[in-house]
């Protein structure tokens, strides 16, 4: 059963990376296509966009490669779903502004995922290190908590800059039609992220402390490791891998 979900994470993320070079080629072509005409900026956007999203999706292949750091699996795959449901998705498919709670399921898969990786942080620090570390689950929990919705503010920040920079509309403090809300109205999408932040956040906290209750185990599944295979033996591994038709996730991804 766990080489099956193991499979099937692959799958996905290799589906998700497949759409991300589609859409940013359709966009290139486009942008040659527009030259000259007012789409071409529209198009230069969603390019910026999606080779953005495409940059996102290698950064733990990257980092693995130039640190040798490995991601947890699940928190990779995890990453990869949001990038695909809030880039690809939300801004290059439309779907912020036609799907009405859409922005707030980013907001809470994003929180929970930072939330996730605040336990990962943890697990690494009481691993070993310079100094062992060793938090009750309680502030196990209330790390994870305050860094997934410290998190969530910085974005809010990054938001205020977008609409006050570069004219954008993130916050919601306008219409569709350009019109400014006044007082609480324009208040709401805020409130609203940072409240589906917190509570994201909360929830997988309070998960979290239970199971740490229950066992700490479960936390070995989130530690960051270190890639020490040699390049020329993995590269024997994985045409071996292909010629097999078999898919072996990184061993190194579990203990």
């Amino acid at each position: 059963m766990r080489e099956k979900l193991k499979k099937f994470s692959y799958l996905v993320i290799l589906f998700i990376f497949a759409s991300f070079i589609l859409i940013t080629g359709y966009e290139f072509v486009r942008f040659l296509q527009t030259r000259g005409t007012e789409k071409q900026t529209e198009h230069f956007l969603r390019l910026v966009q999606a080779g953005f999203g495409l940059v996102a999706l290698l950064f733990p292949s990257l980092l693995r490669k130039h640190t040798r750091i490995l991601l947890p699996q699940r928190i990779t795959f995890i990453y990869a779903v949001f990038l695909y449901l809030a880039l690809l998705l939300g801004s290059l498919g439309g779907f912020y502004d036609t799907v009405a709670e859409w922005d707030t399921l980013q907001h809470a898969l994003s929180s929970a995922l930072f939330a996730v990786l605040g336990f990962s942080v943890i697990a690494n620090l009481q691993e070993g290190g310079i100094e062992r570390l060793n938090l009750t689950p309680v502030l196990s929990s209330l790390f994870s908590f305050c860094l997934a919705t410290t998190l969530g503010v910085l974005w809010e920040f990054y938001e205020y800059f977008a609409d006050s920079v570069m004219g954008q509309n993130t916050q919601r403090t306008a219409t569709v039609d350009g019109i400014p809300l006044i007082g609480q109205a324009a208040l709401s999408d805020t409130m609203g992220d940072l409240i589906v932040n917190c509570s994201a956040a909360a929830i997988v906290a309070i998960l979290g402390y239970f199971a740490l209750k229950s066992s700490g185990n479960w936390m070995e599944s989130y530690l960051i490791t270190f890639d020490t295979e040699p390049e020329n033996t993995k590269r024997i591994r994985g045409k071996k891998a292909l010629l097999d038709g078999s898919f072996t996730s990184d061993d190194s991804c579990t203990r």
